[in-house]
C-alpha cells in the first residue's frame, strides 16, 4: 500500500492527537496508571502537537494519509545528546493498528531519513521494524523513564 506522505499542519491535530493518543494507550498500559493515559487523551496530545507543529524549521512531522484519512506520523529533530548534535534523531514514529505491515511505517521511517532513534529495548516488535529498515544496536544502553515509570531503552543506528 502506498500512502500520501506530507508535513504536518496546523488542521491535522485533532486526528494526530486521536491517534497518539491511542497509540500511547496500547503500548504504554502496562507501564503508566490509567490516570496518566486519560491526562494523555486525545485532547491534550493534540495541543501538543499544536507545539511540535510550530517547533521550528529543525523539527519536522510528517503524516502518512490513506484514503484521505490521516493513519501514521513520524517525527525528527537534531541529536538530543553529546555529539549527536549534527546527526538527525527519530523522536517518534507511530501507524494506526489497521495499517501496520502494510507498508506505511516503512515509507514514514524512509522519509524520515533519520541516523538513530532510542527504542524501548523490550519492544521486540518495533526492535525488529528497525533492523529491518537498516537500523542496527549500537551497544547503547540508557534507564530511562517515562512519566516517572523507569524504561530500559537501547539506541539503533545507521
Amino acid at each position: 500500500m502506498t500512502a500520501l506522505l506530507r508535513r504536518a499542519i496546523l488542521g491535522d491535530v485533532n486526528r494526530l492527537g486521536e491517534l497518539h493518543s491511542a497509540s500511547w494507550t496500547e503500548l504504554y498500559s502496562d507501564l503508566l496508571s490509567p490516570e496518566i493515559l486519560e491526562e494523555l487523551g486525545p485532547e491534550t496530545m493534540g495541543d501538543l502537537w499544536k507545539r511540535f507543529i510550530f517547533r521550528g524549521d529543525a523539527y519536522v512531522q510528517y503524516v502518512a494519509e490513506v484514503d484521505d484519512e490521516i493513519v501514521g506520523f513520524v517525527g525528527i529533530g537534531p541529536g538530543r545528546e553529546s555529539g549527536y548534535e549534527d546527526a538527525t534523531e527519530l523522536y517518534f514514529i507511530y501507524v494506526d493498528p489497521a495499517h501496520r505491515r502494510s507498508g506505511v511505517g516503512r515509507q514514514l521511517l524512509a522519509k524520515a531519513d533519520a541516523d538513530y532513534l532510542w527504542i524501548a529495548e523490550a519492544n521486540r516488535d518495533s526492535r525488529a521494524f528497525y533492523r529491518k529498515n537498516k537500523f542496527f544496536p549500537d551497544s547503547v544502553a540508557r534507564e530511562g523513564a517515562i512519566f516517572g515509570a523507569p524504561l530500559a531503552e537501547v539506541r539503533m543506528a545507521r
